[in-house]
């Protein structure tokens, strides 16, 4: 049995000069191997691949798509891709999806040629279809997924799963070609988040936070930079800083290690602690972003992110004072945001001076509060790289064109649309960017 999983193309196909190895297909496949012995990874954006995988196929087949899972970087325009993806596969193969949009719209994928749909946290429940995906009877047994069966969708019996990231194994990026790829190499440690912002999939999908030991995490560490001779490492939790024990663990096992790396997370403002961000500067992280989406209270309250303005502009200022590079994102859409929810985001960036600006017109994504609440909102975009609003506001569009003429005169790159970041290699460190398109994790990254 000749079992692909498979990272599907984005539309566009992702710019290869941001291209990141696809941590969750890996954590993915790395379970599956472990019980079957042998699995392959198609990564279809690395190989500008549009629809036909007949040639990564044999006699028999078991494809599983990682779909919008754990890392939010998929777009609904690689959705019928994917099924033409499913109905041009000659060969003998059943199809299994596992994500965030299959889980909330799993008829429309079984209609359009999958088996099986896994609802949520896919680790143990992925190995039970496989094994089981030609006995019937046996998968109807299965918690949690759905399927087809004498014409009808099936939806088994729904039982709570708990998150539990602590024993994840690390991910075999030998299934891979690591060459393919950036060489600012990523890593997930943990998955869920304290928070319940109301544009983010992250609470409703995963749940509760759970994290990997300090221990663990050094283990991937050091076997990235012996088999990979990995100099950057970018975390890509969701909150990489939930527990400050597990940070201050994790930097004195770098210490007692002797390892020499450089480091990027994601945190919250919400987790911030300045003695916990100074130790971890003494280690190697330099870099570090930290959601604050508006410079607007009325609209942080909006979004279920009530965070103190003043409180805001004293954490970024302290951990720039520090040394990090610090990214921020912002969304610039956000229903009900008016032309002065701009200013004063405008105002707040001004002041702060970030090293590197995010900035998104919203992304309605499956499955949140703001896409329940949104659905008579006529052309809303679930495309997370989106540089055009969802709302043709002339205020804001107004106001928008304001900020960015505010930040070239400030010094800001202004990047509106894909470039090749390999340019930008040799950048001073204090480089500003401010892009409506992914940055390229590493940049302007320093000792």
């Amino acid at each position: 049995m000749n079992i692909l999983v498979v990272n599907p193309a984005n539309k566009p196909f992702t710019n290869k000069s941001i291209l990141a190895e696809p941590i969750d297909v890996l954590n993915i496949a790395t379970i599956i191997e472990k019980e079957f012995g042998k699995v392959k990874i198609l990564d279809m954006d690395v190989v500008d691949m549009h629809n036909d995988i007949n040639k990564y196929l044999d006699e028999d087949n078991i494809v599983v798509f990682v779909f919008d899972y754990q890392l939010p970087l998929h777009t609904t325009m690689a959705i019928e891709n994917i099924f033409e993806t499913v109905k041009k596969a000659k060969k003998k193969t059943k199809f299994i999806i596992i994500g965030k949009t299959s889980t909330h719209y799993y008829e429309k994928f079984i209609k359009n040629g999958f088996d099986v749909v896994v609802e949520g946290i896919a680790d143990n429940t992925i190995i039970d279809v496989i094994r089981n995906i030609y006995d019937e009877e046996t998968l109807l047994k299965i918690p949690n997924i759905y399927l087809k069966s004498d014409e009808k969708i099936i939806v088994t019996e729904k039982k709570k799963i708990i998150n539990n990231y602590v024993d994840m194994p690390i991910p075999n990026r030998h299934l891979v070609d690591l060459s393919k790829y950036m060489d600012t190499r990523t890593m997930v440690t943990s998955r869920g988040c304290i928070g319940k912002c109301r544009f983010c999939t992250t609470p409703s999908f995963f749940g509760n936070w759970s994290g990997k030991s300090a221990d663990k995490i050094v283990d991937e560490i050091e076997y990235l930079i012996r088999e990979f001779n990995t100099k950057k490492i970018m975390f890509l939790d969701d909150n990489m800083t939930v527990s400050k024990k597990r940070i201050f663990d994790l930097c004195r096992e770098i210490e007692k290690r002797h390892i020499k790396c450089l480091f990027g997370c994601l945190s919250s403002i919400k987790c911030y602690d300045k003695e916990m961000f100074e130790k971890m500067y003494e280690v190697g992280f330099r870099w570090v972003h930290f959601g604050v989406e508006s410079g607007s209270e009325r609209i942080l309250k909006a979004m279920d992110k009530e965070m103190d303005i003043d409180y805001i502009k004293q954490v970024i200022k302290e951990v720039k004072e520090m040394g990090y590079r610090v990214r921020t994102s912002i969304i610039l859409d956000y229903p009900t945001s008016t032309g002065e929810d701009v200013l004063k985001t405008e105002e707040l960036l001004l002041d702060l001076e970030p090293n590197e600006i995010r900035l998104h017109y919203l992304a309605y994504r499956f499955g949140t509060p703001v896409y329940e609440e949104n659905k008579n909102v006529s052309n809303k975009s679930q495309y997370i790289h989106s540089n055009r609003p969802n709302i043709a506001n002339p205020e804001l569009v107004e106001r928008i064109d304001h900020l960015l003429n505010s930040l070239k005169d400030k010094g800001y790159y202004l990047i509106l649309d894909d470039v090749d970041w390999k340019k930008y290699n040799d950048l001073p460190k204090k480089t500003k960017f401010v892009s409506f398109v992914p940055i390229k994790y590493g940049m302007c990254w320093y000792e």
